[in-house]
Order: C-alpha cells, then structure tokens, then sequence
C-alpha cells in the first residue's frame, strides 16, 4: 500500500491547551493518512490500534516514574494507578475516573460521598491551596503540571517519532 499525499512527521508540534477531543501532539497530515489507510486495507484499523497502543503505554509508564518523583507525591501516585492506555488509531490514555481514590488520612469508609481519581487527578497534576477545599494539594502550577503534562512535554518527540515508526512496521507487514 502506497500513500500518495503530504509526508508525514515534518511537522510535529505540542498543543499548547489542547481542548477535549484535541490531541496533545499534532502532526500535520496524520489524520488525511488514517482516513485513506483504513480505506484500503482491513487489517490496517486493527494492526495501527496495537501500535498506537505501545506507544501510549510507553508515555503511561513514564508519567509513572515522574509521579514518583513528585515531592509528597502519594496523591499522584495513586491517581496514576487509575491511568491506562487504551487502543485507538493515535496514541490514546484514559483514567478511570470513577474508581474510588484510596486515601490514607480520610478513606473512603467515613466519608459521605466517595472520592474517585476524576476527583483528585487536577489537584494532584497541577495543584492547589487558593482555596481552603483544595489545601490538601501541593502548591498551584498553573498550566504546567506535575507529573502528567511535564512528561507529555518532555517525550513528545519520542512519542511522534515511534509512532511514525509503528506506522511504517504497520504498511510494511501489510505489504508482505
């Protein structure tokens, strides 16, 4: 299979807010690639949703060394428990958000209403105490995270370049 169109990875850029629904890293003529691919061979949807997800869990486990390395990085660690990649087309990670998050100060038994991972994922990733609900996080970055998003930034190259890789193993085991 051969595709006739603009190549691929030139343009490879980070989302500076990337939207629901938006990727987080962009490369310029992926989605006309996907559109015609899938097109033309069956096999293809299936054999690129294996290969995105081995890029996404790569990205997983190195959000999870980087929640280790959070300073009081218990909350992080355990909203990170909750993250998967999951198999799509592009490089996809989920959180379970509504599983019960496990805390050591105040479980879930005592309270009223059960804390999930959704719940504490924003304060844990970037921060909070403006406000007296949210002093049990650490203090507020911004747009720049602690864990999650400095890692997305920092293997964001990494992330195109084997996904582009996992594209030409998908066309070149298609085409044997």
């Amino acid at each position: 299979m051969a595709y006739q169109g603009k190549p691929l990875g030139r343009g490879v850029r980070i989302s500076k807010r990337p939207t629901a629904g938006e990727s987080a890293i962009l490369i310029d003529g992926l989605a006309d690639f996907l559109k015609k691919a899938a097109k033309t061979d069956d096999d293809f949807k299936t054999e690129m949703r294996k290969a995105a997800q081995d890029v996404a869990q790569q990205l997983v486990e190195g959000a999870k060394l980087e929640a280790a390395s959070v300073t009081r990085s218990r909350q992080a660690l355990e909203v990170m428990k909750g993250i998967r990649a999951t198999r799509d087309l592009v490089p996809t990670i989920k959180l379970s958000e509504k599983t019960g998050f496990v805390s050591q100060s105040r479980p879930n038994r005592v309270r009223k209403r059960k804390v999930t991972r959704g719940d504490v994922f924003f304060g844990a990733e970037f921060g909070g105490g403006a406000r007296r609900r949210t002093d049990q996080f650490l203090r507020h970055k911004g747009t720049s995270g602690y864990f999650f998003w400095p890692t997305v930034r920092r293997m964001k190259d990494m992330i195109a370049k084997e996904y582009l890789i996992g594209i030409d193993k998908v066309l070149k085991k298609l085409a044997d």
